[in-house]
Formats: structure tokens, sequence, C-alpha cells
């Protein structure tokens, strides 16, 4: 599992990694940024959570991934059963190889639970 992440990481453009429970410990993390992660996580996990309570209050089921595009990246953020797995990338980053990159991550989760 650790060298998944580590791979995903390291794939151009890939400015953070982090890895957490749903409760919000972290698991992995790997970051190229001048925030924390543990600030990271809480500023992305809040965020889901309020986007959680928009998709309740329209009767859609369950938040399962969280796509942010801003002026210069992305916020990406996969839940999984028992993790939240969230990807920071810059805007030049090549969308495609991230995705792969996450879904072998979270096989590999799925594998060791």
């Amino acid at each position: 599992m650790q060298e998944t992440l580590d791979r995903l990481k390291s794939s151009s453009g890939v400015l953070a990694v982090i890895l957490t429970d749903l409760d919000g410990a972290i698991l992995y993390t790997a970051s190229d940024m001048d925030i924390a992660p543990p600030l990271v996580r809480g500023m992305i996990l809040s965020f889901a959570g309020y986007m959680q309570q928009i998709v309740t209050q329209l009767d859609m089921g369950k938040l399962t991934e969280l796509d942010v595009e801003t002026t210069n990246g992305r916020i990406m953020m996969v839940r999984t059963r028992g993790n939240s797995l969230a990807v920071l990338t810059t805007r030049q980053s090549n969308l495609g190889i991230i995705r792969i990159a996450m879904g072998r991550a979270l096989k590999d989760l799925s594998e060791c639970a």
C-alpha cells in the first residue's frame, strides 16, 4: 500500500496525497505544499462533510467522489468503505494518469482490508 501511494505522489503534477480513516486520522501523507498536511486534511474533510449535507438534503445518496477545479490546480477526494483519499494537483497534471493511480491505491486498500 505504501508503495502504491508513493507512486501516486511521484506522478507529475501531484502536490500532495493524504489518506485518512473516516474519523480523520492520517494513515499516509506526502506533500510538497507549505501548508501542514493535518491542516489540509481538516479543510478537505470539512468541505466533504458540507458537501455530504448537500447531497443528503437533495436525496442523492452518499458522497463518493469530490473534484474541485481551481485556477491553480485540482483537489480530488474519494471515499471508500473506511478511508478517504485526497490528492492535490497542479493544473498541468495528467488527470487520466492520476485517476488510474488513485484507482490502484483504492484497489490496494480494499485488498488490505
